[in-house]
């Protein structure tokens, strides 16, 4: 078994302008969603979007890292790819608001 890779999950924007977020691992997420983090990680699967955000409208970014690898991605929400979506909405689901 492979070590975890630490997870920080930022959404920010939206009408209200609230920033939600969440620091986990993949320890902590379904087989499906760890897999897709190291995927990612290894700069396979989908880049990140160059489309610009829209007003009122959120964006994602993933901290991803397992020591001396890291990668920083970000979506505009209208730019997020089907593939990594579900995990988005995972990780939304585990998000709390910070100040």
């Amino acid at each position: 078994m492979s070590a975890p890779v630490r997870v920080r999950f930022r959404r920010t924007g939206g009408l209200a302008g609230i920033t939600i977020a969440v620091d986990t691992d993949t320890d902590e997420l379904s087989p499906a969603h760890g897999e897709m983090i190291r995927t990612l990680l290894a700069g396979h699967g989908s880049p990140p979007s160059s489309a610009p955000g829209a007003p009122d409208r959120f964006t994602y970014e993933l901290q991803i890292g397992d020591g001396p690898h890291r990668r920083v991605l970000r979506w505009p929400e209208t730019a997020v790819p089907d593939g990594v979506r579900p995990l988005i909405i995972e990780l939304t689901n585990r998000s709390r608001p910070i100040q």
